[in-house]
């Protein structure tokens, strides 16, 4: 009830602001992100370990997209604005997120300077919006392939929220804080695949520090999920539910950027898990726990050339009908990226996950987010790519 009277005010106080008529025309544009690449994998779905492939990659730091925005001025500091945003893959032309027009992001709203901004429809959730800068994974400077572990921990953009209304604050000296609801929209069922999330950060000088805390029910993939919930299918787990908190830190100064972030994922009634390059992997209905710890390190060589690198350690808990195992994941990846203008640049990246103890949990090896499943413990992925803003 508290997030739906936040929104009931908020929406309020917005309409009231908007009391005088406009005064200046709105505007639409259209833009848009391309990246593509050739990947070396130096295990990937062989026969003793021994086989590698080249490949054709789309959207190995950033997912590909076009997106058609717009805004409208209402007076006293209040505007209207949208955002449709299309998914697809460059190496063949489909379409992303399940074949969806518009699924990477699809919203309409209000914001204001001084009431926030409160938006309606398919979005990223205020855990990504607030807390992902503190992790390379997702970020223009690591991007998909840095992700944690099937990204259990939601930092990479894989997963958004339907039927979502979102609130993010104005900054009030520093601080800033969010929260997105999904609508499961089941009469009778008002958890069958329901999200929220709520997180806020804090900002002074080169210091950054922020929390936040997401949860779905019911989240499913499956044929029988309730297809106009929160989240029926993008999300890497089937669960009944699924709970992620997150806690990082940064000091940016200059050319130098530190960061550490530490999450923590909880799933009950857990029933497959899936990296996006594979089908699901079959589990017994397990309960699982994802722990991350996440430190990454960017520098500035010159105004076109910056080096990033992060270490990441990803500790499981699976309880399973057959007892408890305890898997865990060691991933080091390095990029290096090279501004050819302000809209183009290459980038050259190295990704090694090692994956023990995965005996009795169903996963069958290492697995760097967007390639397929090593047939062992070791994953090496060395990709040269160019990213192309317009």
């Amino acid at each position: 009830m508290k997030c739906l009277t936040l929104a009931c005010g908020c929406a309020a106080a917005l309409a009231a602001a908007a009391a005088s008529p406009a005064r200046a025309q709105g505007s639409v544009e259209i833009s848009g992100l391309i990246d593509g690449g050739v990947a070396y994998v130096a295990n990937i779905n062989g026969r003793n370990g021994t086989s590698s492939a080249w490949q054709e990659k789309t959207g190995d730091v950033n997912v590909s997209r076009w997106v058609m925005s717009g805004q409208e001025p209402l007076g006293h500091d209040l505007r209207a604005l949208f955002l449709l945003a299309n998914g697809f893959s460059i190496t063949n032309g489909a379409a992303g997120q399940q074949g969806r027009l518009f699924g990477f992001q699809s919203y309409a709203g209000m914001a204001s300077g001084s009431f926030g901004t409160l938006t309606a429809g398919r979005q990223f959730d205020s855990m990504l919006q607030l807390v992902q800068p503190f992790a390379l994974g997702g970020t223009p400077y690591g991007g998909v392939a840095f992700a944690h572990p099937y990204d259990n921990d939601d930092l990479a953009n894989y997963t958004r929220t339907n039927n979502s209304l979102k609130y993010t604050s104005p900054d009030f000296g520093g601080f800033r804080f969010g929260y997105t609801y999904g609508f499961s929209n089941a009469a009778g069922g008002f958890d069958n695949s329901r999200g929220y999330s709520a997180a806020a950060s804090y900002r002074n000088g080169p210091f950054a520090i922020g929390a936040s805390y997401l949860q779905f029910d019911n989240e499913s993939n499956s044929p029988a999920a309730n297809t106009n919930g929160a989240e029926p299918a993008g999300a890497p787990f089937n669960a009944g539910r699924q709970r992620t908190f997150g806690l990082g830190s940064l000091y940016a100064s200059g050319k130098v950027r530190v960061a550490a972030i530490v999450t923590e994922t909880r799933l009950n009634d857990a029933t497959s898990i899936n990296n996006v390059a594979d089908t699901p992997v079959a589990l017994a209905g397990d309960s699982i726990v994802f722990q991350n710890v996440e430190v990454s390190f960017r520098y500035a060589l010159t105004p076109r050339l910056s080096v990033a690198t992060a270490y990441t350690f990803t500790l499981g808990t699976f309880d399973t009908p057959k007892g408890r195992y305890r898997p865990k994941w060691h991933q080091l990846g390095v990029i290096g990226m090279y501004a050819l203008s302000p809209r183009t640049d290459t980038y050259v990246e190295g990704i090694y996950q090692r994956a023990d103890d995965l005996d009795g949990t169903g996963l069958p090896g290492a697995q760097i987010s967007n390639f397929s499943a090593a047939s062992g413990p070791n994953q090496l992925v060395v990709t040269v790519g160019v990213r192309h803003k317009f």
